[in-house]
């Protein structure tokens, strides 16, 4: 069913989130490859360099429209989708990781750095979401090609960051985290939102905040929650303003 008349009807709720919870799907407590919401993205033709890739069903009808584009426009390039769902448990395996120091933050250990947790959290935080605030929760946001910004400033990274920047909002994509914000996460070129469905999981995501700060970490945790917590609504705001 296409979304504008999805989003008339009045099971708008059960549209967006079939038998999952509201607040469990946009903290991530769900498992993907489990649910009829979401597809495998490999297996609707789009590049995921091997990787086993999940997204809405929307999200990828809509990201196999554009990368059609692209590629016509493009002869020989494609768009590759190198990261798209990540759950509360992948996300948080992600933070620990960093945490710990068993993966780097910006090349280093930050654990050799003599920093308070909320300092530690904020070194990850540049790039990394806390778990149970990623917008790769939603199934609507995935990476492409390279996580690095210098990658899409010449040759092939740049001819496919200046298509997306001037086509993508055509097929209802929009790069949420851009140069010249004041706060959150740092620019990042790779990442990109299918605003029809994911505007309403923001909203959500904000709604259950409001009404209970501690939603993100009163059944599962994660190190550093206490002292980072309350900076949550601070990086899933903090976006380009198209994205709301």
């Amino acid at each position: 069913m296409p979304f504008a008349l999805m989003c008339q009807s009045d099971n708008t709720s059960l549209r967006l989130y079939g038998s999952l919870n509201a607040q469990n799907y946009v903290s991530g407590r769900f498992n993907p490859s489990q649910s009829p919401l979401f597809s495998s993205v490999a297996d609707s033709g789009i590049e995921t360099g091997g990787k086993t890739q999940f997204l809405r069903i929307e999200t990828i009808a809509a990201l196999v429209k554009m990368n059609a584009a692209f590629k016509k426009d493009n002869p020989g390039l494609s768009i590759l989708v190198i990261s798209s769902t990540r759950n509360f448990y992948d996300q948080r395996s992600i933070w620990e990781a960093k945490w710990n120091g068993s993966r780097p933050v910006d090349g280093i250990n930050i654990n050799k750095l003599n920093l308070s947790p909320y300092e530690k959290g904020l070194k990850i935080l540049k790039y990394s979401s806390m778990p149970g605030t990623s917008r790769h929760h939603w199934g609507t946001d995935f990476d492409i090609n390279s996580l690095e910004n210098s990658y899409f400033s010449k040759g092939k990274g740049l001819v496919l960051y200046k298509w997306m920047t001037e086509n993508a909002s055509d097929f209802g994509f929009y790069q949420p985290y851009t140069a010249g914000r004041n706060a959150g996460y740092e620019e990042e070129k790779w990442h990109w939102s299918y605003l029809p469905l994911s505007k309403y999981f923001y909203q959500d995501w904000m709604k259950f905040y409001k009404s209970n700060n501690r939603f993100i970490i009163e059944n599962e945790s994660y190190s550093g929650a206490e002292e980072l917590y309350s900076l949550a609504p601070v990086y899933v705001s903090s976006i380009n303003p198209e994205c709301i």
